[in-house]
């Protein structure tokens, strides 16, 4: 009878601690699948920042406010490509391991 309730516990604990597994890998595929998203949203703003900053460019020899904004709108667009690039190089890392 002993081994029949353990039995019937060890079970249950496998069945709660497999659906906890399919819960976290169900979550961090959720987490890439919106981060990946992110990332493509993040291209997609780098691009209008670009041709913003050609606008800005030829505004900032007269308007000192413009000169200072694009100064710090290429800052930002730096950083996000920096990230980009280091996204890429991590992904196509992790991908020639798999492979």
């Amino acid at each position: 009878m002993a081994e029949a309730v353990a039995g019937l516990l060890v079970s249950a604990l496998v069945g709660i601690a497999k659906d906890k597994l399919g819960s976290a890998i169900a979550g961090q595929a959720s987490l890439l699948w919106n981060f990946s998203n992110d990332l493509e949203e993040m291209k997609y703003d780098l691009e209008i920042i670009s041709a913003a900053m050609v606008d800005a460019e030829r505004r900032s020899i007269k308007e000192k406010l413009v000169r200072l904004w694009l100064k710090r709108l290429k800052h930002a667009a730096i950083d996000i490509s920096d990230m980009l690039e280091d996204y890429q190089d991590t992904s196509d890392q992790e991908n020639a391991k798999v492979y």
